[in-house]
Parts: structure tokens; C-alpha cells; sequence
């Protein structure tokens, strides 16, 4: 429960305190409780005995209600929410002062060693330093685990995705040969190999130069960019010949690299805003070293996918 309190806040206590009076309402009525605090003392001990079946109560707080299943939540468009976190910030500039809070950085991510692939790229403690600061916030207590490079796994799309196809939250560094600067990306989704273009991922992604002066581009659309909400959504972008970023309306990316990861190419892309990771000479580059990292909880070294966590299993709950 105080996992998924963290995540969806006090509204879960409410949630599962109804499902618990409504699946239990036969065994609480039988039980004799006089006043309030002899009720708690019977639940709580009720809570705690054989009769009891936690999987019984997630399924009752998150499952379907009589014979339909619950009500989907509305979310506000795009626009409406840049209009809303317009306001917030433009709020926090004049009430909202800065100076007493100091908050430190957090400290760099953690690199999982490795005997068969040798981390380079994320080896110095700059970059894990600069993405622990970018990471969201339920990813900073995390370790970062090589699962490809090219030095390793060869130079194709085709490899790339047979070690990474299965893996969300991902961080692609990429080594540029002309300057030596370290860029890449962190994706949310899986990257996938598809026969066309398909797009996915969310707002988690963003591009970022590690070295030399570390910069991040998170998706923070203006209203101008809302007006073109297919760009907007082009978070991931994947096929069979090129995996990408963001996107513009000349056909540019954020970040691209081709299929044999040899070239790639950056330019401005809506919704991330950012400045051509390769610098302002040309959009164009060639790659050196390509590596995909990805997260591991720092207190048991287990994805945070939590594909492979039994806590997470709760099939049939949603």
C-alpha cells in the first residue's frame, strides 16, 4: 500500500479503507465494537489473520465495480495544461522565494560492473553526475547497466534492438567522432523494430549533450508548439532503418542515428526545444561509439521496469 501510496498520494488510503469495509462488511459486523477505537483493534487484527487475503483487497480497491470496470480519468488536453503550468510559474516567480532553498544535487548514478561489456561513455562521474540531476525523480536512486555497444554487439539497428527491445527507460549515449562530445537520449518506452515509422514513449523522454558542457532538453511544450500536436507526440520514433527523437516540420530530428549507427543527425525539435546536439555547424555527424544503458534499483539490482517483480504482478487489477 505504501508503494502505491507514492506514487497517487493520500486518495489510496481512502480507497482501500472503502474496499476493506465493503469486502470484510459481514466478518466487521459480527465482530463487537463498542467504540471507535475497539474497532480499529478488531480490524487491525482481522488484517493480520489467516482469513484475511491482501491480492483479494488491490483487486477490490482497483478492479471493476458490480459488472463494469471503473471510469477512465479524463485527462486536460496539452493546451490547457501548458496553460495551467504558465500560470503556476508565472505564480511562483512573485510568492515563491528561492533563496533559503538550497537543495543539493543528487549524487551521480551508479555504474553496474560488468565482466563481458565495459561501460566507456558513462564511465566518468560528469556524465552519471549530469543525468542523476536529469533523471525524474523516481529514477535518481538508480545504477546504470550497459546492456549494448557497439564495441560488443556490433554496429546495426538489427543488434540494437534484439538487446534493448525489451527494456524501458533507457539512456543511449553516443559518441561523436569529429568533436569527441558524448549526446544521446533517455526514452521511457522500449525501443522496438517496426517496418514503418511508429511513434511512442511520453513526456518522460529528453535529449541531452553530456560532454563537453552538459545540457538537457526535457519536452516542455509552449503554446505555439500545442498548435502541432503530431510533432508534439514524437517522442520515439523507430523502424527497420533509423531510430529518432522529436521531430520538426522539415522532417529533422532531435536525434537520429541511422541504421548501421554510423551517421546521425540533431537538429531543433518542437516540444524539446533544444539547440542541434552536435553543435551549430552541421545537423550531420559521424558516430563513434554507441552504448544503451539501462536502470537498476540501487537497493537490490533489479530493473525498474518491474517486469520481473512479483509486487508488480496484478494481472486483472486494472
Amino acid at each position: 500500500i505504501m508503494d502505491i501510496f507514492t506514487i497517487e498520494g493520500a486518495k489510496v488510503l481512502f480507497r482501500f479503507g472503502v474496499a476493506l469495509v465493503a469486502l470484510y462488511k459481514t466478518e466487521l459486523k459480527s465482530m463487537n465494537t463498542p467504540d471507535a477505537k475497539t474497532f480499529w483493534l478488531r480490524l487491525r487484527e482481522y488484517a493480520h489473520s489467516k482469513h484475511f487475503s491482501f491480492e483479494r483487497l488491490v483487486k477490490k480497491a482497483y478492479g471493476p465495480v458490480g459488472s463494469k470496470w471503473r471510469k477512465r480519468v479524463n485527462f486536460p488536453r496539452r493546451r490547457t495544461l501548458a496553460r495551467m503550468v504558465k500560470f503556476n510559474e508565472d505564480w511562483a516567480e512573485c510568492h515563491v522565494s528561492t533563496r533559503s532553498c538550497h537543495i543539493p544535487p543528487p549524487p551521480p548514478l551508479g555504474c553496474v560492473k560488468n565482466a563481458e561489456v565495459e561501460a566507456v561513455l558513462a564511465k566518468p562521474t560528469a556524465v552519471r553526475a549530469a543525468l542523476a540531476q536529469w533523471m525524474p525523480l523516481q529514477y535518481r536512486s538508480t545504477k546504470l547497466d550497459l546492456i549494448f555497444s557497439t564495441n560488443v554487439h556490433g554496429r546495426s539497428l538489427s543488434a540494437f534492438y534484439e538487446q534493448v527491445s525489451k527494456t524501458k527507460h533507457t539512456v543511449c549515449l553516443v559518441e561523436m567522432l569529429s568533436t569527441g562530445a558524448t549526446i544521446g537520449c533517455f526514452a521511457s518506452q522500449a525501443w522496438v523494430s517496426h517496418k514503418r515509422p511508429k511513434v511512442y514513449g511520453d513526456g518522460e523522454c529528453f535529449l541531452f549533450r553530456a560532454t563537453p558542457e552538459a545540457k538537457c532538453y526535457k519536452w516542455r511544450p509552449s503554446e505555439d508548439d500545442t498548435k502541432t500536436d503530431a510533432l508534439l507526440e514524437q517522442f520515439q520514433v523507430s523502424s527497420e532503418t533509423y531510430i529518432a527523437m522529436g521531430g520538426n516540420k522539415d522532417g529533422s530530428s532531435g536525434l537520429r542515428l541511422n541504421e548501421d549507427l554510423t551517421k546521425g543527425e540533431s537538429a531543433p525539435a518542437v516540444g524539446f526545444n533544444n539547440d542541434p546536439l552536435a553543435g551549430s555547424e552541421s545537423d550531420m555527424f559521424e558516430i563513434g561509439l554507441v552504448e544503451v544503458y539501462r536502470l537498476v534499483r540501487e537497493i537490490d539490482g533489479r530493473p525498474v521496469d518491474g517486469e520481473d517483480d512479483p509486487m508488480w504482478n496484478l494481472d486483472g487489477c486494472r
